[in-house]
């Protein structure tokens, strides 16, 4: 039973449990959820396909179809990638569980305990703001006309929209509220895979910021811890018992580093696929809505509605670069920390030992999209850049096509 990891990450079990995306449920509940969640998000791709055929002729409805559709692929891919490397996960959220069994000092206890606490701190933050640009983003556009028709009535009552825009082969006037109701659905399943995996995503990289923090922070103390242990023995006696009690401690860092090492080889092989997948998907929302933004700067409502889905997309950008970028930093600062040590007074026993410990430092640990490229903030910036370069490049055509 995973007594820790339940305790210090009930926030995303519920939140998996709710999709059937927690590998210890029921085995009926980990089919059912999922086969629900892609239905209704699947069942809204036709729409947006017949709703392209039919616009195929207006340039601003292809681009607004297409956002539509991205951002319907991206709920998908991260509910499929879940789905395909269920056994991994499991295996991952094993292993989190053993860490907690075998860090058990107090140093190790108190730093990868801080670390779940800002996690489960960083998962509550995300849901809210998630969850109320989402209320914003579905009820500004429906009721907001009617909100303002009874504050600042005009002669006759402003139209209303719906928040996502498609052709149901209906009069949408007359079945407005069981369209509105439809939509808001599958936009809040959506949301709730993206909650449920992105904290997660965290989680579980921030646990391995933690293994590297405890682990550089026990290689820069050994000397010190060591000699406090030994200053009452003889000079020999000294001299033997220290370089024994050293060489033991690296022993014991090795091997936690090596797990640290097989924790982040696993946390990658789980959302290598979803790094490449949603970077692609990033950077396509950013163009489409970019182009889309264009045609409607006369259009506050819409304008609003547009920096919703463009701050949720750079948040969840964000979020995954800089979870990446930080991993990168603690599990290099191994490295520092190693190389700061008084290596040069060691005997060449424990200087081969220390040799080990730099050459598999050196390299920081990478979470990847897809085996290409890390993901970093490095990555962020050129997303952003290129998705502004895009904007100001339709601007600019705009701009001269009036002219």
């Amino acid at each position: 039973m995973l007594v820790n990891v339940l305790r210090e990450y009930n926030v995303n079990r519920i939140f998996l449990s709710c999709l059937g995306l927690w590998p210890f449920q029921r085995k009926l509940t980990r089919y059912l959820l999922p086969i629900l969640c892609f239905i209704i998000e699947i069942s809204y791709l036709p729409f947006e396909i017949v709703t392209l055929y039919i616009h195929r002729n207006d340039g601003q409805m292809i681009f607004e179809c297409l956002y539509q559709m991205v951002v319907t692929l991206a709920f998908l891919v991260k509910l499929f990638n879940q789905l395909w490397y269920r056994n991994k996960f499991r295996r991952l959220y094993e292993t989190m569980e053993n860490h907690w069994n075998i860090f058990t000092n107090d140093f190790e206890v108190r730093v990868i305990k801080s670390y779940s606490v800002i996690s489960q701190k960083f998962a509550i933050s995300y849901l809210t703001f998630l969850y109320v640009m989402v209320l914003m983003f579905v009820t500004i556009p429906s009721f907001g006309p009617k909100l303002l028709d009874i504050v600042l009535p005009l002669n006759e009552s402003r139209p209303v929209h719906l928040a996502i825009y498609a052709e149901y082969g209906v009069d949408q006037d007359k079945y407005f509220m069981a369209i509105f109701s439809y939509t808001t659905i599958m936009i809040a399943v959506g949301i709730t895979i993206m909650v449920a995996v992105d904290t997660m995503h965290v989680t579980c990289t921030a646990h391995a910021c933690g293994l590297f923090q405890v682990i550089g922070q026990q290689i820069e103390n050994i000397i010190s811890n060591v000699n406090g242990e030994t200053k009452n023995h003889a000079n020999a006696e000294y001299e033997l018992l220290n370089e024994k009690m050293i060489y033991r401690e690296y022993i014991v860092c090795l091997k936690k580093h090596q797990l640290a090492l097989e924790y982040v080889d696993i946390l990658n092989d789980t959302h290598k696929i979803v790094g490449i997948s949603f970077s692609l998907f990033i950077g396509a929302v950013f163009s489409l809505i970019g182009v889309r933004i264009v045609y409607v700067l006369d259009q506050v409502e819409e304008i609003i509605r547009y920096f919703f889905i463009i701050s949720g997309a750079l948040v969840q950008l964000m979020i995954v670069c800089y979870s990446g970028q930080k991993l990168m930093d603690e599990s290099q600062n191994i490295f520092h920390r190693a190389y700061a040590a008084e290596w040069y007074k060691f005997s060449p026993r424990l200087k081969s030992l220390l040799i080990i410990t730099l050459y598999r430092s050196v390299v920081p640990c990478k979470l990847t999209a897809g085996n290409l490229f890390p993901l970093s903030m490095t990555l962020y910036a050129v997303v952003v850049k290129t998705g502004v370069s895009y904007f100001t490049a339709f601007l600019s055509f705009k701009d001269n096509s009036e002219t």
